[in-house]
C-alpha cells in the first residue's frame, strides 16, 4: 500500500493540474468557519465512517441560490445531541452519567478549566437553544470543544518528550509557553532536524575527485562538484500564516511517514508560487484522507487564506 501511495504521489507531481479556487475577494470567511466547524463536530459525534448522509454536507442551496444550514443540522445543534455525543467522547464522561443537554456539556468543559465565551461573555444554554439559531454562540461552543480535544491530544510535556527523541532541547530557553507555541516548536525542531539529515546525506554522497597518477587533480565543471541545494523550509513563527504554502506541514508528515510522502515529492522552493503551495496543500489533504481517517475538514482555500477565526480548527 505504501508503495502505491508513493507512486501516486510521484504521478501527482508529474500531472498536477492547479485546482480552481475562489479568489480571496470572493472567499466567505464566515461560511468557511461554519462549514469546517460543523464538519468536525458531526464527524466527532458520529464517527467519520458513520456520518448520516444528510449531515455529510452542512449547507443546502434554496431556489434563490441562497445557502442555509440544513434543518437536520440546526435541529441537532438546538437539541444538543451533537454536543452530547462529541462531548462524551472528548471529555471522557462517565458512561453511567452521560452528558444530557447544553448545560451539561458547558459544565463538563468548565470542570476542565475551559469556558464557552463569546466576546468575553459566557454562553448559556438559553443562547444555545435560541431560535432562530444564534450561530455565533454555537461556534463558541464548538471552538471550546475543539480546544478540549487539543488539550487531550497535545501537551507541552508530550511535545518536549517527542522532540528530545531526535534532537537537543534546552528547556531554559526553548520551553513553549502554551499549546500553540508547543506545536510551532515541534514543527520547527522536526524541520531543522530534516535539514541536518539532508545536509549529511549530501556530504556522504559527494564523491572525492579522482587522482590521476603523476599528475595534478583533474578539473571538473563547477556544476559537477557543487552539492544540491538544501530543501528550503522556512521556520514557522505564526502557525496559520507560515503554513499556507504547505512546506512545513508536508515536511513534518515526511519526517514521520517517509515511505508515503518522500522529500522529493514535496515542493520546497525559496520563492513559492500559488500553484506550488496548492500542490503541497493537496498533498496534505490526500494524506489526511487516506491515512488520518479524513481528519482534514478544510477546503484548499481554508488552508491557503488561513483566517485567524479557524485557529482552533487548525490546532
Amino acid at each position: 500500500m505504501m508503495g502505491d501511495a508513493t507512486e501516486a504521489a510521484r504521478e501527482m507531481k508529474k500531472t498536477f493540474i492547479v485546482p480552481a479556487i475562489k479568489a480571496f475577494d470572493h472567499y466567505d470567511f464566515s461560511r468557511a468557519k461554519i462549514a469546517c466547524s460543523l464538519s468536525w463536530l458531526v464527524a466527532k459525534a458520529f464517527g467519520t465512517d458513520h456520518v448520516p448522509e444528510e449531515l455529510g454536507e452542512p449547507f443546502y442551496t434554496d431556489q434563490y441560490e441562497q445557502e442555509h444550514i440544513k434543518p437536520p443540522v440546526v435541529n441537532l445543534l438546538l437539541s444538543a445531541e451533537l454536543y452530547c455525543r462529541a462531548g462524551s467522547l472528548i471529555l471522557k464522561s462517565d458512561a453511567a452519567k452521560p452528558l444530557l443537554g447544553h448545560d451539561a456539556v458547558v459544565q463538563a468543559l468548565a470542570q476542565k478549566g475551559l469556558y464557552v465565551t463569546e466576546q468575553e461573555k459566557l454562553v448559556t444554554e438559553r443562547d444555545l437553544r435560541k431560535k432562530p439559531i444564534q450561530m455565533t454562540a454555537h461556534l463558541a461552543m464548538i471552538d471550546t470543544l475543539m480546544m478540549a480535544y487539543t488539550v487531550e491530544m497535545i501537551s507541552i510535556g508530550k511535545v518536549v518528550s517527542c522532540v528530545q527523541q531526535f534532537t537537543n532541547f534546552f528547556p531554559a530557553t526553548e520551553l513553549p509557553y502554551d499549546i500553540e507555541d508547543a506545536i510551532v516548536c515541534w514543527i520547527n525542531k522536526v524541520n531543522e532536524h530534516l535539514r541536518e539529515i539532508v545536509s549529511q546525506e549530501q556530504k556522504q554522497r559527494r564523491p572525492p575527485g579522482p587522482e590521476i597518477p603523476g599528475s595534478q587533480r583533474a578539473r571538473y565543471r563547477k556544476d559537477q562538484i557543487l552539492p544540491k541545494q538544501l530543501p528550503c523550509i522556512s521556520p514557522v513563527e505564526n502557525l496559520l500564516k507560515d503554513t499556507t504554502d504547505g512546506c512545513a506541514l508536508a515536511a513534518l508528515i515526511h519526517f514521520y511517514c517517509p515511505d508515503i510522502i518522500r522529500m522529493e515529492d514535496i515542493c520546497l522552493k525559496e520563492t513559492m508560487s500559488l500553484a506550488d503551495g496548492l500542490y503541497n496543500l493537496q498533498l496534505i489533504q490526500d494524506f489526511c484522507e487516506g491515512y488520518l481517517n479524513q481528519c482534514c475538514h478544510f477546503l484548499l482555500e481554508d488552508m491557503l487564506y488561513a483566517s485567524s477565526s479557524v485557529k482552533n480548527n487548525y490546532l
